[in-house]
């Protein structure tokens, strides 16, 4: 992942999405509704601490202060080793252009447009998670379902059991991270449905 900037007002799914994208254990979220000077010690403190696997550092806020990005801007030119910043913003010129040109801009719908997994994440039993493998399956042979397809169903999926309230482990948030990334490196959809559906008809029962 690179260092972004997301333009959304929408903060809890954007949240949602990065709990699938990243490893949950090297993912910390700073959510402010005003982001002062004195909180970019803390998130500097927080890059500056090694890990042995890339850290993404989310920061959530309503208003950046500008003393605040200027205190960052070295930080993002040149962040430490492993180390990837995103900022979530409602607005684009809630930033200052120098932060602004450092970071790869991603600009959403504030109310972008949820996809459906047509799945019924309450009632989830095999039969339900047999047939639909099978039509994924049939959509791939098709070539209707390819790597991007797929991603955006496992998310579609994953915030669909964390909006219906579901409860999961850390470990299963890290599970559905990593079988995020082996649908990014072009495996099978049966590969990546399979065990996240089964751990999801699991955590239901």
């Amino acid at each position: 992942m690179r260092s972004k900037i997301i333009i959304s007002s929408d903060f809890e799914q954007v949240k949602k999405e990065l709990f699938i994208e990243c490893d949950p254990e090297y993912l910390r979220i700073f959510e402010f509704e005003s982001a002062l000077v004195e909180d970019a010690h803390e998130i500097i403190a927080e890059a500056y601490i090694a890990e042995p696997k890339e850290k993404v550092i989310a920061i959530f806020a309503r208003k950046f202060g500008t003393e605040w990005q200027s205190a960052l801007l070295k930080i993002f030119e040149e962040p430490p080793r492993n180390v990837v910043f995103v900022l979530v913003s409602p607005a684009k010129n809630l930033l200052i252009p120098t932060v602004r040109s450092r970071l790869v801009l991603e600009t959403r719908e504030n109310t972008p447009k949820r996809v459906s997994s047509g799945l019924d994440v309450k009632r989830l039993d095999l039969r339900h998670v047999y047939e639909f493998l099978e039509n994924a399956q049939a959509l791939e042979r098709a070539d209707k379902l390819g790597k991007n397809e797929l991603l955006t169903l496992v998310k579609a999926i994953v915030c669909e059991l964390l909006d219906a309230g579901i409860k999961f482990e850390s470990e299963d948030l890290a599970y559905f991270s990593r079988l995020y990334t082996l649908a990014s490196l072009n495996a099978k959809s049966a590969t990546v449905l399979t065990p996240l559906l089964l751990l999801a008809m699991k955590r239901v029962q």
